[in-house]
């Protein structure tokens, strides 16, 4: 798992698409980047590191406990986007604009059910 938390953590982002969104979402946020942070999940990855950097189960509500599969589960992220050959997972953790976006490559060695999570809920992202 990547974590990138300012631009010049850049580098150690191999996929272009990956790197491309990033540098993309730095641009649109502009003097705001700062408040996020990116985490970029990796073949191999165990579901329950991303938990932990998140500090709340992805697969779970954090402020109800219901679990992705439950009656009336609701994700926890803002918004989930599906960008052809990955995800992107928003979740604002304060009011102040504080967040973490995770970035969910489609493909072998991905947990799962955090891709069942993320191709339930993302819609197609808007050029």
């Amino acid at each position: 798992m990547l974590v990138i938390n300012d631009p010049s953590s850049l580098s150690r982002v191999t996929d272009p698409e990956v790197r491309r969104l990033i540098e993309q979402r730095i641009e649109e946020y502009g003097e705001d980047a700062g408040l996020a942070t990116f985490v970029v999940v990796e073949p191999g990855d165990p579901l329950g590191a991303l938990d932990a950097q998140l500090g709340f189960s992805v697969l779970s509500n954090r402020f109800d406990g219901t679990r992705h599969g439950d009656r009336g589960f609701s994700p926890s992220f803002e918004l989930a986007e599906d960008h052809g050959g990955l995800f992107e997972l928003v979740f604002v953790l304060a009011d102040y604009g504080d967040g973490v976006i995770v970035l969910v490559p489609k493909g072998d060695g991905i947990d799962g059910r955090l891709l069942s999570l993320c191709a339930e809920y993302a819609v197609p992202s808007q050029p």
